[in-house]
């Protein structure tokens, strides 16, 4: 039995069906990116032992289960160490050979190394600023900060897999106890008073484009002033045709002749009314967030409510929590994130409890400020925040240089001019972070992040430093030198050899 296990893991075929299982899986994983996401394709696909189903161009496939990045990776590993003890046979002819192999294998160690102690987090930074901290902004914690005097304060921090799990937090350091009520990767949070607002708006809206189809005699004037817009003129040529109408390419004569017709200027203004209903409900539910984010939701949320035929007014506006911002707000559950340049804001609604007496639920969301909970003369701010590590300097972010392409968004140079403190060393200095040159400091790398949509949106001021702790980032580079190394070796003792024999005698 030991034989032939030994025979199975030296066997060259066992190596080119793991690599046939890695092709596959690069290939499946790639494609999935469309419908699964970059992290997440990350971590079901590479950074697990077994996969178990994918999407593949929208069709999921529950059945599909295939070897991950990890099972796929350590089997080769296995395989071409246990297949170098077989075959390895000590002469300088083969040291190149065996070079070469203990090469790969260090890079198959590297990235196994890489995989499990890896650690990506971000600094985002306005100039002028100065952090002390670098946040994973894909794990929020719960932080309750208490000041014990005017320059500490006291940060107890409740990691992302126990928010997820719910149930009740205790801390010695806390005067209550912390009930997850709800836990959901994302979601808005919409201001009651927004949201009336923007009903008021909507319903001014909708009554106005009801009274201009209201009676026969504005058929006609509409389809004048819509001739000039294209996209009405489209809705126009639609309502048109579902009332019989052929001949819509002139929608002025269309309209007065439809006008004249008794049977079918009715089902003309219901049809204009729905049409120009349903456009306007639904530019309202897609308003983008780029001047006014709170603004902006309440109409998404009055719009999404009043097209399904909802009243919005006090009375009808849920509060997301009893106590604090909550109570002045609603939530809505979104679909989680799973593309790069959309922000997920994670929430949680909490119950407090001290000796014995519940406190009342308190919204707390990624998208809100810290919020005071008082219990007798102690006071402690509550947040949902991202995930942070405080460092032992600070980085102050001096000069922020983004340049693009004349005429497109092709990043051209993006560099950032930092200040480092540190009081430990007592070193105090400027450097500048690029896009091809990082820091390294302290065991960390601070790369110039791409930028994305959302830096673009905002201030020029603005850098974002990805940061990356990974005890093993020179593992690759040795195994590189090895490998070339042994190719080097093999090349040139064939060349001595070749040349030996052509020499004449």
């Amino acid at each position: 039995m030991t034989r032939s296990l030994w025979k199975f893991l030296t066997s060259l075929r066992l190596t080119i069906v793991l690599l046939v299982c890695a092709i596959v899986l690069v290939f499946v994983g790639t494609v999935a990116q469309a419908d699964e996401g970059l992290y997440q394709v990350q971590d079901r696909y590479f950074r697990h032992w077994i996969l178990m189903g994918t999407t593949l161009w929208g069709f999921h496939m529950p059945w599909f289960i295939w070897p991950a990045g990890r099972l796929v990776g350590s089997a080769l590993l296995i395989n071409l160490v246990a297949a170098h003890i077989k075959r390895f046979q000590w002469s300088t002819s083969k040291l190149g050979i065996h070079l070469t192999h203990l090469g790969i294998i260090i890079l198959l160690l590297g990235q196994l190394a890489t995989d499990f102690l890896q650690v990506e987090s971000q600094m985002i930074l306005n100039e002028g600023d100065t952090d002390n901290y670098i946040q994973r902004t894909r794990y929020p914690e719960l932080a309750f900060t208490t000041d014990t005097d005017k320059d500490h304060e006291q940060v107890v921090a409740v990691p992302h897999p126990l928010i997820v799990k719910g149930g009740t937090i205790t801390n010695p350091n806390l005067p209550f106890t912390v009930k997850v009520k709800e836990y959901a990767s994302n979601g808005e949070v919409v201001s009651h008073q927004k949201a009336l607002a923007a009903a008021v708006q909507i319903t001014t809206a909708l009554a106005t484009l009801d009274s201009e189809f209201s009676t026969v005699d504005g058929i006609v004037p509409q389809a004048e002033r819509a001739a000039e817009t294209p996209g009405r003129v489209d809705v126009w040529r639609a309502a048109l045709k579902a009332v019989g109408e052929t001949d819509v390419q002139d929608i002025v004569a269309a309209a007065k002749k439809v006008a004249a017709q008794p049977d079918k200027e009715g089902k003309l203004r219901t049809e204009l009314k729905a049409r120009f209903r349903a456009g306007m409900l639904g530019r309202f539910s897609n308003m983008p967030d780029n001047e006014d984010p709170t603004t902006a939701r309440g109409m998404r949320y009055a719009a999404s409510k009043i097209g399904a035929g909802q009243t919005i007014s006090p009375e009808t506006l849920p509060p997301a929590s009893t106590e604090g911002a909550g109570s002045r707000a609603t939530i809505v559950a979104l679909p989680e994130v799973k593309d790069m340049d959309t922000r997920a804001f994670p929430y949680a609604v909490l119950e407090f409890e001290a000796d014995g007496k519940s406190l009342g639920t308190w919204l707390m969301s990624t998208d809100l400020r810290d919020q005071p909970v008082t219990v007798g003369d102690k006071t402690v701010r509550v947040a949902l925040r991202e995930q942070r590590q405080y460092l032992p300097y600070s980085i102050k972010l001096v000069k922020a240089t983004h340049k693009i392409y004349a005429g497109s968004d092709i990043p051209k140079d993006f560099r950032s001019r930092v200040l480092i403190e540190n009081p430990v060393s007592k070193e105090s200095r400027e450097t500048e972070i690029s896009m091809n040159d990082p820091l390294r400091y302290n065991g960390l790398a601070y790369y110039q992040y791409q930028m994305t949509k959302d830096e673009f949106d905002r201030s020029p001021g603005l850098s974002v430093l990805q940061v990356v702790h990974n005890p093993s980032w020179l593992v690759p580079y040795i195994g590189c030198i090895v490998v070339a190394s042994g190719m080097l070796w093999q090349f040139l003792h064939h060349l001595v050899a070749f040349i030996k024999k052509r020499r004449p005698v």
